[in-house]
């Protein structure tokens, strides 16, 4: 809504004759105009001249503010990518083909891991008296992991290398375990070595025990990822058990990856409670 317009008032504005007269006619000037007229405008000189300062020194020019150039970023170190094949350097160490050694596969499991990191690895009876093994039953993976880290520390005499055990139901992540700590990346990176995984299995699918079914762990010390597939993909591992604890083969096995998952996945169905299937 608009406002209503007011009425507008005429004003009146008395000013004197002189006073009109002088602003209506230009040959005449208000008094002072013509004193400001005659004065001529400073030359270029003049105006340098001015600004000199009282003592006669020019005056400094203002500095002008500069930017400060902006280093360039330095670029963030780049994490190496894992080996598309790797095969370890290592010993083996059949368990005794004895009764009494029969379940000692996760010692035979451990030497090999420990022949990557010294000349001077155990035997398998004292690394079983370290992982605290029952001549009738074996090792579990959580004492593995103790006996692991006692024998890491001892050797590089640092803990940054230590093991964790962990209960792996993921094709990814095992995958990504194997790369890491077989490429020599991760925690190893320092060590500027690559070591094996440990994983337990069950041993009725895999080659050399003829169908017999028993919890068994095994070293990982090599792999070939170059097919991509899980079927195309292979790996190697070690075998420390002979003929009395059921196996009949060579001390390498190659398979396929999914083969080896296949086996791990028996494992976890047989003993689901087991918080210790990896090893890394």
């Amino acid at each position: 809504m608009r406002s209503p317009r007011r009425p507008r008032v005429a004003t009146l504005l008395c000013l004197p004759v002189a006073s009109v007269v002088l602003a209506s006619c230009g040959s005449l000037a208000a008094p002072g105009a013509a004193g400001r007229a005659s004065t001529p405008a400073p030359s270029a000189t003049q105006r340098a001249e001015a600004a000199v300062t009282p003592s006669g020194t020019p005056e400094a020019p203002t500095p002008s503010a500069t930017a400060t150039p902006t280093p360039p970023a330095t670029p963030a170190p780049t994490t190496p990518a894992p080996k598309l094949e790797v095969e370890l350097a290592v010993r083996i160490y059949p368990e005794p083909n004895d009764y009494a050694h029969r379940n000692y596969c996760a010692e035979g499991a451990i030497a090999v891991l420990l022949s990557t990191w010294t000349a001077a690895v155990p035997s398998l009876d004292a690394i079983g008296v370290a992982a605290n093994v029952v001549e009738s039953y074996g090792t579990t993976g959580a004492n593995a992991v103790v006996a692991i880290n006692s024998y890491l520390g001892e050797i590089t005499g640092s803990q940054r290398y230590s093991y964790t055990g962990t209960h792996v139901t993921s094709l990814p992540v095992f995958q990504a375990q194997l790369e890491s700590d077989l490429s020599g990346l991760g925690r190893l990176a320092s060590s500027g070595h690559g070591s094996p995984v440990l994983v337990h299995v069950m041993t009725a699918t895999l080659p050399g025990w003829d169908g017999y079914q028993a919890q068994h762990m095994i070293a990982v010390i090599g792999y070939n990822f170059s097919a991509g597939t899980a079927g195309g993909d292979t790996v190697t591992y070690a075998e420390s058990a002979g003929s009395v604890a059921g196996y009949n083969g060579p001390e390498t096995q190659t398979i396929s990856l999914a083969a080896l998952w296949n086996a791990m996945q028996n494992y976890n169905a047989d003993v689901p409670s087991d918080p210790v299937t990896v090893i890394s």
